[in-house]
């Protein structure tokens, strides 16, 4: 497959990207996703933070491939979950419902790369400013 600006910034083989959906992306579909050639997300938004710190490490096990992590900002126990992320040397972040500004610097500083997921191209101007890798734009409803 021809390589775009998708596939190496994630360094997938195809440009397709798993949701991170509450309740239903963990490591086995992440894993199976990477291991398919696109770029697999665990899903932390209903995760207890040990419980990711689980799935994390399940998923380096299942694949040698990137994955990522679907971090809602507006998490109870944010603090926590970034520092297991950045713990666990996770390579891709992807951000949602909140500032990406608040996490955006720490976690590149950490060689992380990030993504954010908006709702309008407002919301998006701000993601450039804050400096993510890469913007998703998704519909107002949030459907993941």
């Amino acid at each position: 497959m021809e390589k775009n600006k998708i596939t190496q910034l994630f360094g997938i083989r195809y440009p397709i990207i798993q949701a991170g959906m509450v309740w239903c992306s963990g490591w086995r579909l992440a894993s199976a996703v990477s291991n398919s050639g696109g770029l697999g997300l665990i899903g932390a938004g209903s995760m207890h933070p040990e419980t990711l710190r689980d799935h994390i490490k399940k998923c380096k096990m299942a694949t040698g491939k990137p994955f990522g992590v679907n971090i809602p900002l507006m998490y109870p126990q944010i603090e926590e979950i970034m520092q297991i992320v950045m713990d666990e040397k996770v390579a891709i972040v992807f951000t949602s419902a909140g500032n990406p500004k608040t996490w955006t610097a720490k976690l590149k500083a950490e060689g992380i790369i990030v993504a954010h997921v908006v709702s309008g191209s407002k919301f998006a101007l701000k993601c450039v400013e804050a400096g993510v890798d890469a913007v998703v734009a998704e519909g107002f409803e949030a459907g993941g």
